[in-house]
């Protein structure tokens, strides 16, 4: 699966096989990714798990099905600033309109970061025919 926003940030993405409900995501620290403070910035790690765990359910959905990131919560354990960045995702929970996933960040053996997600399943609406269907406006009297 082709990821134009996880290719800028410089990350790859594997996706689990079909129906594993699992990714994984890999980062070297660069130096524009760094904070102020030396360190990665918290938003690189958020981006890494958001971005894992849409791909971990996409291994779940049918034809037709679409996710969306509901809510992420989370902790940052340690700070980092060098060396490659793993962020390993599994799907929790699925039923037929929510998911729950969780992601591990890790930088070799020290795990710097934890998420849990909540994500939608759904299947988009096909867009109205211009003039046909919808509740008609009604002027309010004077």
């Amino acid at each position: 699966m082709k990821n134009p926003f996880a290719e800028h940030v410089g990350f790859t993405l594997q996706m689990g096989r079909r129906g594993s409900g699992s990714s994984t995501a890999a980062l070297e620290v660069l130096p524009e990714l760094l904070n102020p403070n030396g360190v990665v910035h918290g938003g690189v790690l958020f981006t890494m798990a958001d971005t894992a765990m849409g791909a971990a359910l996409h291994t779940t959905l049918a034809p037709g099905e679409y996710c969306a990131t509901v809510e992420i919560k989370i902790h940052f354990l340690q700070p980092v600033s060098k060396g490659k960045i793993r962020c390993s995702t599994r799907l929790v929970h699925r039923g037929s309109r929510i998911a729950v996933l969780e992601s591990h960040i890790r930088v070799g053996r020290l795990q710097v970061a934890q998420a849990l997600g909540t994500f939608a399943i759904f299947v988009p609406r096909a867009p109205k025919a211009k003039g046909s269907g919808g509740a008609k406006r009604r002027r309010l009297s004077k």
